[in-house]
């Protein structure tokens, strides 16, 4: 048992090695000439989408492109504030969701109605509303996208972390699929497993998007981002996760109640069922927690395990642009997502899953 995690470790910190050096970055700035729409669901965001906006808007060498924001019933100032920005910018439209049909989640059927409403675009950007981008966000995305060849593609937004549960957290999604995903094998093929994405900022070749069944295939699902990208490899399309560290950021959560809550509504769904979270856990816990215990008791190999999580540690923070410091505490990051992942299938199974006042 102990020369199996041995070597698993220290091959899963040699695989964050490669991958941190071969993952994708942006492409170059040349002009789009195509039409391009920026899509931004909204519910509840009044805190986030002025400064959402602000950076959309202000996108660089794209010479047709338009911004539709969907108010998906928030009962905030989200509208208000949208309405009074568009009415200083004609490529700003405000659009108002319709009521969310049985067996639909509210993200994905607010995306199927922005993605519909901009169908004769050549290129759909999903943008969430607490993403800010950099000017040449989108369009080093596309030029990227059409460099590979690809029919889509997830740049992955830098993740602030600015409380202590953000900060432990945060860093671990982009660890996850650098840690674990080939990215180079999985961006040549179309098995749907060899997967990543963030719909955060998730941009498709609008054919190949609405071929694919777009968000109305996957209309029940949670996690979105992970599920529309495997779809579109079961379609026959390849794309893959680059990084998206330099030109986009993200804060999800703003405190512990928040995260909590967000992870919950997601992670059920995240490992196929429970008893296949139940060996992620077991992985986890093995390979990230147990050494801790073994290294306290002066034992080597426990050491050399915490250093291989380390190395992964921290080349995901490098390449990610995240805390490097965090690092140094991953026992205890893995140890509350396993808490997360738990209590995830304890709120699902008693059919108390909601999000943004919506049960799930």
């Amino acid at each position: 048992m102990t020369t199996i995690l041995f070597v698993l470790g220290f091959a899963l910190a040699l695989h964050s090695i490669v991958n941190g050096l071969l993952l994708r970055r942006p492409g170059n700035k040349e002009v789009i000439s195509e039409k391009v729409s920026i899509l931004i669901p909204a519910r509840n965001e009044g805190r986030n989408i002025a400064q959402c906006l602000e950076t959309v808007l202000a996108q660089q060498n794209l010479a047709d492109f338009q911004v539709i924001v969907l108010d998906d019933a928030s009962t905030d100032e989200t509208n208000q504030i949208v309405k009074k920005l568009a009415s200083g910018h004609a490529n700003l439209t405000l659009l108002y969701g319709q009521e969310l049909p049985e067996g639909w989640t509210g993200k994905n059927f607010a995306c199927w109605q922005l993605a519909n409403a901009a169908s004769d675009s050549q290129y759909l950007v999903f943008i969430d509303a607490d993403v800010r981008l950099q000017p040449a966000a989108v369009v080093r995305s596309i030029n990227a996208l059409k460099k590979y060849r690809w029919k889509f593609i997830s740049p992955y937004p830098r993740q602030i972390a600015k409380s202590l549960s953000e900060w432990l957290i945060q860093p671990l999604l982009q660890w996850s699929w650098i840690t674990t995903l080939p990215l180079r094998i999985a961006e040549r093929s179309l098995r749907p497993q060899l997967t990543a994405a963030n719909g955060q900022f998730f941009i498709f070749d609008t054919n190949a998007y609405f071929s694919a069944g777009g968000h109305k295939s996957i209309r029940e699902e949670v996690l979105d981002d992970i599920h529309l990208a495997r779809q579109m490899k079961r379609s026959g399309y390849h794309g893959n996760v680059i990084d998206g560290s330099t030109i986009a950021q993200c804060r999800m959560y703003q405190s512990w109640s928040e995260l909590r809550e967000g992870y919950s509504k997601s992670l059920w769904s995240a490992f196929g069922s429970f008893s296949g979270a139940l060996l992620v856990i077991i992985f986890l816990v093995s390979l990230y927690i147990f050494p801790l215990f073994i290294a306290a008791l002066g034992w080597q190999w426990g050491i050399f395990l915490l250093l291989a999580a380390l190395i992964s540690r921290f080349m995901a923070a490098i390449r990610s642009q995240s805390s490097i410091t965090s690092a140094l505490l991953h026992p205890i990051a893995i140890a509350l997502l396993c808490y997360l992942v738990l209590r995830s299938w304890w709120l699902k199974r008693k059919n108390r899953l909601e999000w943004k006042s919506r049960a799930l």
